[in-house]
């Protein structure tokens, strides 16, 4: 389905326009969710996103199944490493509207996953000998981690019987989340995943060992909040890059010049590159101190957000310094846009220095102007 273009009109939110990074399948998933106290929840959330809940209630779900044909966009899978099973401990958070998944833990029998995911993702991906073993209508599944003695094992049954579900159901707002919020070097991320929207069937779970749950003190106790749950063959996945969540306008993908607004220079580049934009290309523009702006930048990570530089958030990713002004020249015109390879050459160290001379000598060359003049919309 490396081919295949999805339909993403019954997603509540935009997409962005970049590219997908990965393809994926998720296969032989069981839901288990409980209701659970949001005092006690609220102390594994970061504090940057809002538990969204459902009739005032808070749910987390134990999610075990298998990762099918993981691969980066344009290439194959690759047997014995792009499938394995998973288990996953989520939740159910929003930010500015845009509702999504938040991960306690992952666990997986993938070496590779879980030394990569959380460097490029920031998810919490750790390494569990996790296996499931499907059998008629019956699924067997078991994870223990080798590190310590956190387990979980239990018996799926799942039935025909499927669940219709309408968008004020606790299924809508359980299963329906095409996005997911992670912390990745202490700055809050988003990233996408799309997918045709769920099937679920009825199914009944035994679970005799869930030390891996209760490992979180979640207050989960069967007698008090019984389980949810869910059963579904699966769906196939495409996913983008994680961005930083906080965003000018989240219901745009848009890439933005942070400038400072009273530097002439910076009133020049501006300017510059404005009247030189590629055809196609949507760049916005904002003064670092404006509140906007101010506010993005205070979400990224410390040695970014203390830099006190010129700032290109670039499909989501923030760039500084020489590293963000030598990517403007990919929003201009193509012979522009030739010289970004060869000033990429330059070493890092050498493109910062200069950067840092011009910077500290500029208001002495260029004449700081009155108001602010470049584009703001």
């Amino acid at each position: 389905y490396m081919g295949e273009v999805m339909d993403s009109s019954h997603v509540p939110f935009n997409f962005p326009t970049r590219p997908y990074a990965l393809s994926q399948e998720w296969r032989n998933l069981t839901f288990i969710h409980w209701k659970v106290d949001e005092e006690l929840l609220r102390k594994h959330i970061p504090k940057e996103l809002e538990i969204d809940k459902y009739n005032g209630d808070c749910y987390v779900g134990l999610v075990p199944f298998v990762m099918k044909n993981v691969r980066p966009k344009g290439l194959i899978s690759v047997p014995g490493i792009s499938t394995f099973a998973e288990f996953n401990i989520r939740t159910y958070v929003t930010k500015d509207g845009i509702p999504g998944v938040y991960f306690l833990t992952l666990e997986a029998k993938s070496l590779i996953t879980c030394m990569f995911a959380p460097r490029a993702y920031g998810l919490p991906y750790r390494y569990a000998n996790s296996k499931l073993k499907h059998d008629g209508n019956n699924i067997t599944w078991n994870s223990k981690r080798k590190k310590n003695s956190y387990k979980v094992s239990g018996k799926t049954t799942y039935s025909e019987n499927v669940v219709d579900f309408e968008k004020a159901s606790l299924e809508y707002f359980l299963f329906e989340r095409y996005s997911l919020y992670v912390m990745k070097n202490n700055s809050l991320r988003r990233a996408y995943t799309l997918h045709k929207p769920w099937q679920v069937v009825e199914a009944k779970v035994q679970i005799s060992d869930n030390q891996l749950t209760d490992s979180f003190d979640l207050g989960i106790n069967s007698s008090l909040n019984p389980p949810i749950i869910h059963y579904s063959d699966g769906v196939k996945v495409k996913t983008w890059s994680v961005e930083l969540a906080e965003t000018i306008n989240p219901s745009e993908h848009r890439d933005y010049l942070f400038l400072d607004g009273d530097c002439g220079l910076c009133h020049r580049l501006a300017s510059f590159i404005d009247k030189r934009l590629g055809k196609g290309k949507n760049l916005g523009y904002r003064p670092n101190l404006s509140e906007d702006a101010a506010r993005v930048i205070a979400s990224m990570p410390e040695k970014l957000s203390k830099a006190d530089s010129v700032y290109l958030i670039r499909k989501g990713k923030p760039y500084i310094r020489s590293a963000a002004g030598i990517r403007c020249l990919l929003y201009m015109r193509w012979y522009y846009k030739i010289w970004f390879p060869i000033f990429w050459l330059i070493p890092l160290p050498v493109r910062d220095l200069a950067y840092k001379f011009i910077a500290k000598y500029r208001h002495k060359i260029f004449k700081k102007p009155q108001v602010c003049t470049f584009r703001i919309d």
